[in-house]
């Protein structure tokens, strides 16, 4: 985070769209102060939270200064190349070698975001407290679905920064639950159970008034939370957790009101948000070509190697990843690659853009599933229930030889093949697959992700910058 003359900043949407009475996330905001009386009615809070949405879809601009969601730089490309699951055609940038220091810019982004977003929540819920022109129905929603952002802000320093596989640890993350400004902005580190008990905090007090439904898939429901709530409690694995993610996701599968699509292929290549399965997605702006370009024009991130390998005999690798025909700048100066084509329903060999190149999905039902049979095996459940979960997605991939899943005797043997699904599953699209693979003891994550050779590399260092910016906080050991 930039710390340099910091007071009361917050992004929110350009003032001539402050009193527009659309709620719409395709708009571009500017950076203002908003610390004082910007929120004064419905459609100014409605404006202001839309800015906090902006923070969490990492929208900006491509290099040209379109105005382009960026979800895909840090929940996407990011987190499936410390998987292994993609490679950089460059060369090696320190994160599928898992090789990265407090100096690389990939870390240096992943703390951005995740700070960038808990403070618009924080400047959204200070400035709309006061204010008593909105109806309360409306005003409870709108503070749910900003404790709902902030939460997973928050849950995503935790999980790449902070020792979050140790509750006891003293390495959590810095906890702001104020607006940031010129005199808090020097924070030290919270305890790793301190910010468990933040996040779950935020995540109980916005379920109950968050809509079973929202008015579109880009805005916060309860089923976002309680997957969100799942994959806390999945990675802090304390007493009690893995029951409560079994009575979550049973809940968001029995009554969210979704429903996974009959072929999974189909939601990413032809019905996008229409689909009954997207819980949460990303608003893409109507004249973006950032995800399109890095992956069709560029091929800037191909399937690794080992994600090949993954998926022989899957019926998935027709379709994730294909030959680009050398149709890609870096396929075609030095050899054809397997060009990430989930998002890409179009000729490799002379791209176009298509219709759903530029979608990204937060939380899906799929994980719902997947998260629930996990938790299954981590707590000695009843591994036919957790089989029955882990074939019904695979059915909706297409996979209809489960035989390895029928011969699973144990529940580790379950648990590493509930993983390499979550990694398949979510490869290139919102994190999952590497928050799974670290789940995993770590000789069998190894055979996954051969750079993962430690415990330490399970998480980032904190960033340089604000290692010389901040004096009360301390770097990873």
């Amino acid at each position: 985070m930039k710390h340099k003359n910091i007071k009361y900043i917050l992004i929110v949407f350009a003032i001539s769209f402050l009193w527009s009475c659309k709620k719409e996330l395709n708009v571009f905001p500017t950076t203002s102060e908003v610390d004082g009386n910007v929120i004064v009615d419905t459609k100014s809070a409605s404006t202001v939270l839309n800015g906090v949405y902006y923070r969490f879809a990492n929208s900006g601009v491509d290099n040209n200064l379109v105005p382009s969601v960026r979800w895909m730089d840090v929940n996407e490309v990011f987190p499936s190349e410390m998987a292994g699951s993609l490679s950089n055609s460059s060369g090696d940038d320190g994160v599928y070698s898992l090789t990265l220091n407090s100096q690389n810019y990939g870390v240096g982004a992943m703390w951005t975001y995740g700070y960038q977003l808990v403070n618009a929540a924080n400047g959204f819920l200070k400035n709309v407290a006061p204010v008593t022109t909105i109806p309360a129905a409306a005003k409870k929603q709108m503070i749910a679905e900003a404790k709902f952002l902030r939460a997973f802000g928050d849950s995503e320093l935790l999980l790449y920064f902070g020792q979050y596989y140790d509750p006891t640890s003293k390495y959590g993350i810095i906890l702001r639950d104020e607006f940031v400004t010129s005199t808090n902005i020097n924070l030290p580190r919270s305890t790793v159970a301190q910010t468990y008990t933040a996040i779950l905090a935020d995540l109980d007090a916005a379920i109950p008034d968050l809509p079973k439904v929202n008015t579109t898939a880009y805005y916060a429901n309860a089923s976002a939370a309680k997957i969100l709530e799942a994959r806390v409690l999945i990675n802090r694995g304390a007493a009690g957790d893995y029951a409560k993610v079994i009575s979550l996701t049973s809940d968001v599968i029995a009554n969210g009101g979704f429903t996974l699509e009959p072929n999974v292929k189909d939601l990413f290549l032809s019905k996008g948000f229409s689909s009954t399965e997207v819980i949460l997605g990303l608003q893409q702006f109507s004249t973006e070509t950032y995800k399109y370009q890095y992956n069709q024009y560029y091929g800037q991130y191909p399937a690794s190697a080992s994600f090949v390998t993954l998926l022989t005999n899957d019926p998935r690798n027709g379709w994730l990843y294909r030959d680009d025909q050398g149709g890609t700048v870096y396929g075609g100066a030095y050899g054809n690659i397997n060009e990430l084509t989930k998002y890409y329903s179009g000729d490799t060999g002379n791209p176009v853009q298509t219709p759903l190149s530029e979608t990204s999905y937060a939380f899906r039902l799929t994980e719902a599933y997947l998260l629930q049979a996990e938790a299954i095996t981590l707590s000695g459940g009843d591994l036919t229930i957790a089989k029955n979960l882990l074939k019904t997605v695979e059915g909706h991939a297409g996979v209809t030889n489960v035989a390895d899943v029928d011969a699973a005797a144990t529940p580790a043997q379950l648990q590493e093949l509930v993983v390499k699904e979550e990694i398949k599953n979510f490869f290139s699209e919102n994190g999952q697959d590497w928050f799974a693979l670290r789940r995993l003891p770590l000789a069998t994550a190894q055979t996954i992700q051969p750079a993962l050779t430690s415990v330490k590399q399970l998480i980032l260092p904190i960033p340089n910058s604000e290692i010389i910016t901040n004096g009360n906080i301390i770097q990873n050991p």
